[in-house]
């Protein structure tokens, strides 16, 4: 009797078990016919985003699906989006994109998902995208100015024509674009530069100090393969201009007394937009008085509104440039007065008061003939301040003097016996010196070109140095190139003798031609006729190499009379360049 209670109690539990899992199987069975069969389309393929300003573009393929009909698209945690019609034009898989406009600059994540009538959906797809704005554009840099060069100048029109010379080009740049107003018609001009440019050219460019139609905007655009839009990063102001400028200066030695005075007229002087400035106006000055330019040196105006302050230093950072009394800019007029003080590490300083005006000369200048030699052009020529000195293939000397009318009168003879030597020149302090490849003596000269004495030894045993060009820097070195090009500076006192040994300066002189001393710097010219220029700071610090002019291989030798260039041609006539070193020297 137990057993079989037991045995029915089993089979009753089993029995409710499967009726209770086939009941629940029809409900899932009965849900699954409810519902109907599930069907996906298509998603969306090759998903891309491309960065825009204050946009973006999403770029898709849509499968051969013909179902498609529209492609929703969410952002922002799905508080935003946009329903995109999907348009079939052609059989099998089709391209669709879709910009987004008024983004905030960000990293957005993107989900897309293609819909039609009925519902029907596919899965989603996703994608993350960068919008650029403000803050983005100011990462960017803009392709660097490293020079800027005058080529020509018209006084009547106040404009000119530059060249630009830009630096390493900058990854993902396409190009620099330069925006200026023309000085004679005011037609705004747009001028692209491509990343492979080394240097363009501008032109009718107004010469007006730091007017705003006659500044030079610069920008440079991007674009990157991530993004449709070009970027464009903030302008960058640029402007150089050429003034004329007159003055005094008036020099001290360390006690405050008084020891001299120059007076200076109608010296050009090149005034660069500091750009890397953005919190100021400032404009970079070439040269500190009557001074040439000089290496090492930061001779820096500030303006404010209509007053100017003067800040900087020259051929070392204890040679100081301060303001010394009321500086002023008159738009109207484009003048500037100055004064300013440049001391010395010595404790002597000169008091500078000078005018600026706009540049009343037109160049590039046309050089005037001077003097014709017909076939007497061999030799050394040198000058003694404006005149000028030959000695001939036979060894004599001749001066030719230099008349108020910029000409050469005939030649007088002074002495004979210079012939054989390498290097004729005349050093301040009424010295010429000789140099005969081992051998380095003097003469004296008085103001009549009488020489008062002769071969005073000054160096010898110099043949092992191979030195092939002996000049004069200033009154108180010589520097001199050797055999593998190497330019050395030996310094020399007002009584001949030696200050220190041979130093090397720089290497690589061998492809220049011709070397002539200007001031505190060396022109260069090399074997394809180019006209280089560098600094040389009385530290003997030489400057880059800047190319300033072409064609001079025509000419068969140049010498320099103070601020101005001779040339002498293959037909034995002679050239006078009213040079400056700051502006371009083409002439072929």
């Amino acid at each position: 009797m137990k057993k079989t209670n037991i045995l029915f109690f089993i089979l009753l539990t089993l029995s409710s078990l499967w009726f209770i899992q086939c009941d629940d199987m029809d409900n899932l069975y009965r849900d699954y016919i409810d519902q109907g069969e599930r069907i996906y389309l298509g998603k969306p393929d090759s998903l891309i985003a491309m960065s825009g300003v204050g946009r973006i573009k999403l770029k898709w393929c849509v499968n051969a699906d013909p179902k498609i009909e529209e492609t929703i698209v969410y952002w922002n945690l799905r508080q935003d989006s946009v329903v995109k019609t999907f348009q079939r034009d052609e059989k099998g898989i089709q391209a669709d994109s879709l910009i987004i406009e008024n983004l905030a600059e960000g990293l957005y994540t993107f989900e897309l998902f293609n819909r039609n009538k009925r519902g029907e959906r596919s899965l989603m797809s996703t994608v993350q995208g960068q919008v650029y704005g403000e803050n983005y554009i100011a990462t960017l840099k803009n392709r660097t100015v490293t020079s800027m060069q005058i080529l020509s100048f018209d006084k009547e029109k106040q404009s000119a024509d530059i060249e630009i010379v830009w630096g390493p080009r900058l990854n993902g740049s396409l190009f620099s674009k330069i925006s200026y107003k023309k000085r004679s018609s005011g037609e705004y001009v747009e001028v692209l530069a491509s990343n492979d440019q080394n240097s363009t050219m501008i032109y009718d460019v107004g010469n007006r100090l730091n007017h705003p139609d006659d500044l030079i905007q610069i920008s440079t655009l991007y674009q990157f393969e991530s993004s449709f839009d070009l970027l464009e990063t903030s302008s960058r102001k640029e402007q150089i201009c050429v003034f004329t400028t007159s003055g005094v200066r008036t020099d001290y030695n360390s006690s405050g007394v008084e020891t001299g005075k120059i007076k200076f007229d109608n010296i050009i002087k090149i005034l660069r937009r500091v750009s890397s400035l953005s919190s100021s106006v400032a404009y970079d000055c070439n040269r500190v008085a009557e001074a040439s330019s000089l290496s090492n040196t930061l001779f820096r105006l500030f303006l404010n509104e209509n007053e100017l302050s003067i800040d900087g230093y020259f051929n070392g950072l204890l040679n100081t440039i301060s303001s010394n009394g009321i500086n002023s800019f008159f738009p109207n007029d484009q003048k500037l007065t100055l004064n300013y003080k440049y001391k010395r590490s010595s404790g002597a300083y000169s008091i500078v008061e000078e005018e600026y005006f706009p540049a009343n000369i037109s160049f590039p200048v046309m050089p005037l003939k001077v003097y014709v030699f017909g076939e007497n052009i061999n030799g050394h020529f040198f000058t003694k301040g404006d005149d000028l000195i030959h000695v001939d293939q036979n060894g004599d000397m001749w001066v030719y003097r230099f008349n108020e009318n910029q000409s050469f009168g005939e030649p007088t003879f002074m002495t004979t016996g210079w012939g054989g030597f390498t290097s004729v020149f005349y050093l301040p302090n009424n010295r010429i010196f000789r140099y005969d490849g081992n051998r380095v003596d003097i003469a004296t000269i008085n103001e009549n070109y009488e020489i008062t004495s002769l071969a005073w030894w000054v160096g010898a045993g110099w043949a092992p140095l191979a030195i092939n060009r002996l000049m004069p820097f200033k009154d108180f070195a010589l520097i001199m190139t050797n055999s593998s090009g190497v330019l050395l500076k030996l310094g020399i006192n007002a009584n001949n003798g030696w200050v220190g040994g041979f130093d090397s300066i720089a290497s690589g002189f061998s492809v220049y031609k011709k070397i002539i001393p200007f001031d505190n710097s060396i022109l260069a010219i090399d074997n394809s006729g180019d006209l280089w220029h560098m600094t040389l700071s009385d530290n003997f610090e030489l400057g880059n190499p800047v190319k300033i002019g072409s064609g001079w291989n025509k000419y068969i030798n140049v010498i320099r009379q103070g601020t101005a260039l001779l040339a002498i041609d293959a037909y034995g006539d002679m050239w006078r360049y009213e040079f400056n070193p700051d502006l371009s020297w083409n002439v072929e």
